[in-house]
């Protein structure tokens, strides 16, 4: 799959795996912090609070009371306020980590994007048959020569380990 939007990108990072992994960490993380004591504290007291409140709940159906209870519980932003006070994503080497991973999967995007099945390179959209057709990357012609590398020892700009490209590639996709 060649990424070219966001969804597109969300869309392999969940295939991949790493979707899973991350909310996964996200859960561990909060069910060890002060935030999940904090969370079930609070979800304890209004509990008790709607069962003093309301005397008659003790004579209905424990699926009554638990519905009862829910909505009450409902009313209040309790678990957006846990997750805002304790929020991984402020965690700076948690950022960097999760980086790494979307630039690995552009990286190999853009690497099995590079080249298709049946040995045309791929430039921008179109497949060329190496040196045919007045290729204008000479140092790419005829399938040989080191990929990313101009004879003249430029690098390429659009070569696979571009950290710079993979920066404001990430940097796109994650300002939605």
């Amino acid at each position: 799959m060649s990424i070219k939007n966001p969804t597109q990108f969300v869309e392999e990072f969940k295939k991949s795996g790493h979707y899973d992994h991350l909310r996964k960490e996200l859960l561990k993380e909060f069910r060890q912090s002060d935030a999940m004591t904090a969370l079930l504290s609070r979800v304890d007291d209004i509990a008790k609070e709607k069962l003093a409140s309301d005397p008659k709940l003790q004579y209905m159906p424990e699926a009554s009371v638990v519905r009862e209870v829910m909505q009450e519980l409902d009313r209040y932003p309790l678990v957006d306020r846990a997750v805002k006070d304790r929020s991984l994503l402020d965690d700076p080497s948690f950022v960097a980590g999760l980086r790494s991973t979307m630039r690995k999967i552009l990286q190999e995007d853009r690497k099995a994007a590079g080249k298709t099945l049946d040995g045309t390179v791929n430039l921008n959209g179109t497949s060329h048959t190496p040196g045919q057709g007045g290729s204008t990357i000479p140092w790419k012609t005829g399938g040989v020569g080191v990929t990313g590398q101009h004879p003249a020892g430029h690098a390429d700009s659009d070569s696979e380990g571009s950290e710079e490209s993979m920066d404001m590639d990430i940097e796109e996709y994650s300002s939605d």
